[in-house]
């Protein structure tokens, strides 16, 4: 066998070559390189710009917090920025701002399942019987507007936690121990409950001046409320959002900002005050428990308060005020004051006001809407007094409110 020695050079580096390199073409190569780089930049601030412009017209408004403590996403704020001649961009970024704070602080002082570092709100009322307390001037103003309605639909709470409690199913076979329908033994509860929530001598909000409250609860019913475990004496419940949309629209005007419509998932809308500005909302009429049709369009004008009161989901995005059984049957949040039991005159009952806010127009419909019978003669003494209800019977819409202008009504609806 032939050896053959190894080549030991094999892995070693080559040597190095000497290149003359013409210098003349440099500085040529640095201007080239130089502006590549200017138009790589030139084309990104385009490209950034171009994002963040903002144009004049209508603009969903967002709010910007990353707290948890904002009800931003039960809501949504349509603006025409630039409407005013000012700079859309700056008022965007302004409206973004407010909006941000008006959320935050009406998440806190409406709240009465959550206890407000700031403010002493509803949570804090219903842990603090029978002493003055001093609440936010909102909060104040929405006592005194129940109490100026006559209102008592804020003290059904204990009420409000049992069907709290009947919306969270998920099963037919869940809801008999919540459901008052089913259920004799919690009927009984609820008819007890909304006696004391009527009578003034066991439980009242009192109006002590200088935005201070008291509520006073009788010995009695504090005794009831230790047996059955209440603590949530007063809540405003499905009225919550009616009140913070009426905040956030006042915030928005006070602030110089009117054009445009402030709307919450389940059904309370604010179209702010400028006058030169219209929107469409549309009015749906169920045709069997499980169906929705649009009967119409509805064109609103500026300064419209809109309330929508309706015993079946109009939007997933608020279902936590309603249960439906797979028969179709419903069961809702609109109690009836006499026995707490949930009714509803219409499937859907719209109404709009303009001397008012969306909360002191349910409060006054409520006693219309949550009960068994349709009362048409007390719907028309609420067109007097500028409340307007709009509804469908059968498939004739009933309208009461000569502002409001119906279009694209649907095929075999008329308008009375």
């Amino acid at each position: 066998m032939k050896r053959t020695a190894a080549d030991r050079t094999a892995n070693q580096p080559k040597p190095v070559e000497r290149v003359e390199v013409n210098e003349h073409g440099t500085k040529k190569r640095i201007v080239l390189l130089v502006v590549a780089i200017l138009v790589a930049l030139g084309a990104f601030t385009y490209a950034i710009s171009t994002l963040v412009t903002v144009e004049s017209g209508w603009r969903e408004i967002e709010a910007t917090s990353a707290s948890e403590m904002n009800c931003a996403q039960d809501f949504t704020f349509q603006y025409y920025l630039g409407g005013s001649g000012a700079d859309a961009a700056a008022e965007n970024k302004e409206l973004s701002m407010l909006y941000t704070q008006a959320t935050e602080k009406a998440y806190q002082i409406f709240n009465a399942r959550e206890a407000s570092l700031e403010y002493n709100n509803l949570y804090y009322l219903n842990r603090t019987l029978n002493q003055p307390v001093q609440v936010p001037r909102e909060l104040y103003a929405a006592f005194e507007l129940v109490e100026k309605t006559g209102s008592r639909y804020i003290y059904l709470g204990p009420a409000f936690q049992e069907y709290h409690s009947l919306f969270f199913c998920t099963e037919d076979w869940e809801t008999e121990g919540f459901d008052p329908y089913q259920n004799g033994d919690q009927k009984e509860y609820l008819q007890k409950v909304a006696q004391f929530a009527a009578d003034p001598a066991h439980i009242q909000l009192q109006l002590m001046g200088d935005n201070t409250v008291r509520l006073a609860v009788s010995e009695e019913y504090q005794a009831f409320a230790r047996e059955y475990g209440i603590v949530d004496f007063i809540d405003l419940y499905i009225l919550q959002d009616a009140f913070i949309v009426d905040f956030l629209a006042e915030s928005m005007e006070n602030a110089g900002y009117n054009r445009g419509m402030i709307s919450s998932y389940d059904g309370y809308t604010r179209c702010l005050s400028e006058g030169q500005l219209s929107y469409t909302d549309h009015l749906y009429n169920p045709t069997d428990p499980k169906h929705v049709e649009k009967a119409a369009d509805v064109q609103l004008m500026g300064g419209t308060a809109l309330v929508k009161l309706h015993e079946m989901r109009l939007n997933t995005r608020k279902e936590l005020y309603y249960y439906q059984f797979e028969n179709g049957d419903m069961r809702t949040a609109y109690l009836d004051e006499q026995d707490a039991l949930c009714k509803a005159a219409l499937p859907v009952l719209y109404a709009t006001a303009y001397d008012m806010g969306c909360a002191e127009a349910a409060m006054r419909l409520l006693p219309l809407y949550a009960t068994d019978v349709l009362d048409e003669a007390g719907f028309m003494a609420l067109a007097g007094e500028g409340i307007y209800p709009l509804y469908c019977d059968g498939n004739t819409i009933v309208s009461t409110d000569p502002a409001v202008t119906l279009s694209a009504v649907a095929q075999g609806y008329t308008v009375k």
